[in-house]
């Protein structure tokens, strides 16, 4: 190799390592739209008017500013009840993968019990390693299948 090449060579390695660690100790803003679309939904009545549904389900991440945060997917899954009384509650979990493989793992909870439905930020892989937050979002269903909506919250980075 040719000390021309490692002068060309050693900046564009630096650029690459250190584009992880520029996010170190950061706060991104995670504010977009949801975009879902529901893969299962088992449904099962084990008593009149109280059922239970496994769920599975995929989304899109539109950020509202992509300069911070690139359009992810996510790959989600999780339960509802629905009680006698109209009542429901539902938790479960979602993988945001970004395009480049790293991940965000989050917790979320839904019911009729909560204003607004929430996120919690469980960790992450690649840039997401040891990431914590959270937030709200909000959607409706459109059809059976599909939803979209609104998410806003935070991921800190350690």
């Amino acid at each position: 190799m040719k000390f021309s090449h490692l002068l060309t060579a050693v900046p564009a390695v630096l650029i690459v390592l250190g584009a992880g660690s520029a996010l170190a100790g950061s706060t991104i803003n995670k504010v977009g739209v949801l975009v879902c679309v529901v893969d299962k939904w088992d449904e099962t009545e084990p008593e009149k008017g109280h059922k239970l549904v496994d769920y599975a389900g995929r989304c899109v991440n539109i950020p509202d500013d992509t300069t911070v945060m690139a359009k992810a997917a996510e790959d989600c899954k999780g339960s509802y009840e629905y009680m006698p009384d109209g009542s429901w509650k539902g938790l479960g979990t979602c993988d945001l993968i970004t395009k480049e493989g790293d991940k965000l793992s989050q917790a979320w909870e839904e019911g009729s019990h909560l204003k607004e439905s929430t996120f919690k930020i469980t960790g992450g892989s690649g840039k997401f390693q040891g990431a914590s937050g959270g937030g709200t979002y909000s959607y409706e269903s459109l059809t059976d299948t599909l939803s979209g909506g609104r998410y806003n919250g935070k991921i800190e980075l350690p």
